[in-house]
């Protein structure tokens, strides 16, 4: 695992900015202050970047099939896995999201309104659209051998996590346990994966075809 450091150190800094922010702040404190720091270029680009924690994932294991079907196979495995245990909790809280909160307890507070952005108003802990995405990036971390990739994998899983707070869909401790949820699962997920050779799955569909 010591070979992924670029994606787990800047990781565990993640987790310990928000940690602090969290032990600092209120919660509506703190996603007031988050949500403060927009703009209408930024309202427009984590209003569709959001997607790469919705359905964006399983286009891209459609893509890793004509690569490879181990990859794909295991990139899947990790979405439904980190889903179904996302689902699990959402159900057995059903914490109010931030639109619901702050009109329950805080009224007169306006929150940041983007066009066309659908708040929905419970599920909120935790974030299943953090979940897939740090499950989506750390499954493509480990078939990946590049640093400055991996980096760029965990990057590219924070946007997300901080849509769901910019976009008034999550409060940040809903992202956090989000972010550990998809990383922590992909980890078992890989551990149990690696057991089983399954050597078929080292072909792809290209290979089916180009055989043809």
């Amino acid at each position: 695992m010591k070979k992924y450091w670029a994606f787990y150190i800047p990781y565990l800094l993640f987790v310990l900015m928000v940690t602090v922010l969290l032990l600092c702040n209120s919660k509506p404190d703190l996603h007031l202050w988050i949500t403060s720091f927009n703009s209408p270029g930024a309202d427009i680009f984590f209003h569709y970047y959001t997607y790469v924690g919705d359905w964006i994932p399983y286009l891209i294991i459609a893509g890793l099939l004509f690569y490879r079907y181990r990859m794909a196979l295991f990139v899947l495995i990790a979405q439904l896995t980190t889903g179904l245990i996302s689902i699990i909790i959402k159900q057995t809280w059903n914490e109010p999201r931030p639109v619901l909160y702050f009109k329950q307890h805080f009224p007169d507070v306006q929150l940041h309104q983007i066009i066309g952005e659908h708040l929905n108003k419970v599920h909120s802990f935790p974030s299943g659209h953090t979940i897939t995405a740090f499950a989506l990036f750390m499954a493509l971390a480990f078939y990946t051998k590049k640093p400055t990739v991996h980096f760029l994998y965990f990057i590219l899983a924070a946007l997300v996590g901080y849509s769901r707070i910019y976009l008034s869909q999550h409060f940040a401790l809903d992202v956090l346990v989000g972010s550990f949820i998809g990383v922590s699962v992909t980890i078992l997920c890989k551990y149990y994966f690696e057991k089983y050779p399954l050597s078929w799955a080292d072909g792809s569909l290209r290979d089916a075809f180009s055989r043809k």
